[in-house]
Order: C-alpha cells, then sequence, then structure tokens
C-alpha cells in the first residue's frame, strides 16, 4: 500500500517538474490532497479540496505589501482553501503555493525570494482561518479557536528560510511535500481532551459552503 501510494505521488510530482505554472499549482494541490487523503483513511475526519466559503463581511481581508507598506484589502463575497482536513482533533486549513523559487523567506511582514511578493501565504492562510473561525465556531469544542491550525505548503523543490516571530511560526506553520505529514501530525494533536463531533463540523460546513471540487464525508476509526 506504501509502495503504491510513493508511486502515485512521484506521478503528480513528474507531472509537476514537466507542466506550466498553473499546472505545478493544480498537481501541487493534488499531491497535497493526495497525502491528506492517507492520513485521513487512517485516523478519521473530514478532507475537502478548493473548499469555497462565505466570508464574513465583518471582519476585514488580506493583507497586502505594496510601496506604502502594509494594507488590508477589500474581499468578495467568499475565499477559497486549497485543501482543508478536519481531523477529530484539529481544523488544518492548508494554503498551497508554487513560486519556481529556489530559496523563499517569510517575516512578519510578507515573503521574499519569489516573483510574487505583495502576497504572503502565511497572512493569506490567516484570513483563510480567521473568516473560517466566524462560520464553524459553534461547532468547535468551547468555540475555542485554538483548535484550527493553518498550514502553508511549498511544493517546489525550494528551500524555506522563516524568519517570522515565535506567534506567528507557532500558529501558522510552513511545510514542504517532503515533510507535510511530519508537520500535520505535529499539530494534529488533542486539546483539552476533547474531540470535534464531524457531524456538527460537517452541519457548519455546509451552511457555508459556496463549491468545493472534491468532498471526503465524515470517517471515523
Amino acid at each position: 500500500m506504501a509502495d503504491k501510494f510513493n508511486r502515485h505521488i512521484n506521478r503528480i510530482l513528474g507531472k509537476m517538474k514537466t507542466g506550466d505554472f498553473k499546472n505545478k499549482g493544480d498537481m501541487g494541490e493534488m499531491a497535497v490532497f493526495t497525502i491528506c487523503e492517507k492520513l485521513y483513511q487512517k485516523h478519521g475526519g473530514i478532507l475537502y479540496h478548493s473548499y469555497a466559503y462565505k466570508v464574513d463581511k465583518n471582519l476585514p481581508g488580506n493583507i497586502k505589501r505594496d510601496s506604502e507598506g502594509l494594507r488590508l484589502e477589500r474581499l468578495g463575497e467568499f475565499t477559497e482553501i486549497d485543501v482543508l482536513y478536519i481531523s477529530p482533533f484539529r481544523v488544518i486549513p492548508i494554503e498551497v503555493k508554487s513560486y519556481k523559487a529556489q530559496k523563499i523567506t517569510l517575516t512578519d511582514k510578507g515573503i521574499d525570494g519569489c516573483f510574487k511578493t505583495e502576497k504572503s501565504p502565511v497572512h493569506q492562510n490567516e484570513m483563510h482561518a480567521r473568516h473560517l473561525l466566524s462560520g464553524i465556531f459553534e461547532a468547535l469544542p468551547d468555540g475555542d479557536e485554538e483548535y484550527i491550525k493553518p498550514i502553508v505548503v511549498f511544493v517546489d523543490e525550494c528551500k524555506v528560510s522563516d524568519k517570522r516571530s515565535k506567534w506567528q511560526k507557532e500558529y501558522i506553520r510552513p511545510a514542504v511535500l517532503d515533510n507535510l505529514v511530519d508537520v500535520i501530525n505535529l499539530v494534529n494533536t488533542p486539546y483539552n481532551g476533547k474531540i470535534i463531533n464531524l457531524r456538527l463540523m460537517e452541519d457548519r460546513l455546509n451552511q457555508i459552503e459556496v463549491s468545493c471540487s472534491k468532498k471526503l464525508p465524515p470517517r471515523y476509526v
């Protein structure tokens, strides 16, 4: 089974190396979803690919960096999480990025080392988590935001230099494909002795959902 899984991932990575930029992004999301699907089969939960949901209009949008510094963007009616994995212990929104860069540097203010630096995927996923919390807090034990653990995955074969402050590093963790399982396992731990009610969580996610490209329903193991 492990050999079959590894062959599947390697086929996706092979397509990423030969495809165009947009295709690499799509293939990267497929690779991340496949990795999460293995964890879903083992540990249970709910899994989405390209989960689009309604934003909270009372909350600010994404942080953008320009010549004048950092500013908040206005959002439309909805936003989208590349891969959303809900385990019995945590809600894990995953932002997937492909920059064709050799080395990426993350700071509290943004991202450097790639062609697109006005928006940091860290800030982007923070926004995703913030608006997601507004829609699902009733399904979280005690409404506690600590159950949400965002991750940013860089699917290029690049090095990531993380120069962010300690609290940012602990809240939104970076990963590459090779260590994604380790990073998920690091954050996917029991909290306060309680587990997430998957049926209630699915109901809340259904209420705010706009669309998704693929969904694996609540699984109990």
